[in-house]
């Protein structure tokens, strides 16, 4: 297996040849399959979620993860300046039209024969930033992304939400459900098992970003559960 690391980075003024103009700033280190039997991934990985605003899912275009790339930068700036021209021509603020958009990425060994395949996402407008973990797990046998519905049998719900709550209740020190939500957890929403998880040796991450279970002052929430508390939900 050969692991490639494509860095790009791109400046764009909002107005192109004038100094004072706001910036758009692209920043992205992608790390991708070399191998031509790995070419499959690289598509997954790019179709994933992990380049936001999804451009590339408009398409069923193979394309290099190179040129994939170029693509999404191209689209991103297009926009940027097809959106913020009026905002910044209403409110005249360099701060309202200046964003920038990073990725990160990281591969680590998982469970058996998965990769775990980690990127780290920053949008920004002006001064304000939206930071968060996407998770994705690699099945090198069958080389393809694996979905939750991959992992568990049908009708796995209930018992991951149960597996859940008990978790973060041992996590938080609290002592029952309803002191989970008195502490700020699940307030108004069911617990649930999202999409975004980490297949490791003896446990599976459940990955929350910040402000989608609790208040955003949390910060990113990770809940691991064993998978022998889970293991009559497992189908592998």
């Amino acid at each position: 297996m050969v692991l490639d690391t494509l860095k790009v980075e791109k400046n764009a003024a909002l107005v192109v040849d004038s100094a004072g103009s706001p910036q758009c700033h692209v920043s992205l280190e992608l790390i991708t399959f070399g191998n031509k039997e790995y070419s499959d991934i690289n598509d997954s990985l790019l179709r994933s979620g992990i380049l936001s605003p999804q451009y590339l899912s408009l398409t069923d275009i193979h394309m290099t993860p190179k040129a994939a790339v170029d693509s999404f930068i191209q689209r991103y700036v297009s926009d940027y300046r097809e959106f913020f021209t009026g905002i910044f021509s209403d409110e005249g603020s360099n701060d309202a039209a200046t964003i920038g958009y990073t990725l990160t990425t990281k591969i680590e060994e998982g469970k058996d024969s998965i990769l775990n395949y980690k990127a780290f996402i920053s949008n920004r407008q002006g001064a304000i930033s939206t930071d968060y973990t996407y998770c994705l797990n690699i099945d090198l046998g069958s080389k393809r992304l694996l979905k939750l519905s991959d992992i568990f049998v049908p009708g796995s719900e209930k018992g991951l939400q149960e597996a859940i709550i008990s978790r973060l209740m041992k996590q938080t020190g609290c002592k029952t459900p309803e002191g989970l939500r008195e502490a700020g957890f699940f307030v108004n929403i069911e617990a649930y098992a999202p999409n975004n998880f980490i297949l490791g040796d003896k446990v599976i991450t459940f990955v929350y970003v910040a402000g989608e279970i609790a208040d955003r002052s949390k910060g990113e929430i990770q809940v691991e559960v064993k998978y022998s508390d889970v293991k009559d939900l497992l189908k592998r």
